[in-house]
């Protein structure tokens, strides 16, 4: 096993672990007690299972990755039938028996193959930021509600309409952070997976275009 085949796991991890230290702070400020209790609409208790689930997911994808990469590295010493690097070469000889000329499909293949692992991190991603702006939303219709119905001046119903309006200010602030927040950290989870993914198509192709190679220099032989 090559040293650095399971980089994009050793990266997962090192996200992974910045974000609990971030939360470690952040239950210690009280922010997550904030979260459960100032939060009526529940949204931002809902995007932090969401996102939880999410970064498993992620981090499952991160070690399928890291197992493919450590599979293609030592692609000459032990081939796996069902490594993605074995599965496109045999197709590449099955195109040139064929005499096909379809190798841009071949790669398309390739490639939505090695990203289909963690393509959806980006979908889900989108949706804890949209969550985050429905809270937002629900947020100022709380807010705003309340001024048309004051009816009355006196200082009692303006002391009700200043911390209805609070909470609705509440709602609207928690969920936006908690969408926004852990759709970024979703964000640079799948960037650096689709960066290590695109090594790893990039290795696959150069160790096809030696195989061809070798196999004409055979022929010529």
């Amino acid at each position: 096993m090559a040293r650095d085949s399971y980089y994009p796991f050793y990266g997962w991890l090192l996200i992974t672990g910045a974000t609990l230290f971030g939360a470690n702070l952040a239950w210690d400020f009280g922010l997550f007690k904030k979260l459960l209790t100032q939060d009526i609409t529940y949204l931002s208790s809902i995007i932090l299972i969401l996102f939880s689930f999410v970064t498993v997911y992620l981090g499952l994808a991160a070690w399928k990755l890291s197992k493919q990469i450590d599979h293609t590295h030592g692609y000459k010493k032990n081939k796996i039938e069902s490594s993605w690097v074995n599965e496109h070469l045999n197709l590449l000889q099955w195109q040139r028996k064929q005499n096909s000329n379809e190798s841009e499909l071949l790669l398309a293949r390739l490639v939505e193959r090695i990203h289909r692992g963690h393509s959806n991190g980006w979908f889900f991603s989108d949706v804890l930021m949209r969550l985050g702006l429905i809270g937002t939303v629900i947020g100022f219709v709380l807010m705003l509600s309340t001024v048309y119905e004051l009816k009355d001046n006196d200082i009692q119903a303006l002391k009700s309409l200043l911390s209805t309006m609070g909470t609705g200010m509440q709602v609207a602030l928690y969920t936006t952070l908690t969408g926004l927040g852990g759709a970024l950290l979703i964000s640079i989870q799948c960037q650096w997976l689709d960066r290590c993914a695109d090594g790893l198509v990039s290795k696959i192709i150069k160790i096809g275009m030696q195989d061809a190679s070798a196999v004409k220099q055979d022929k010529t032989d």
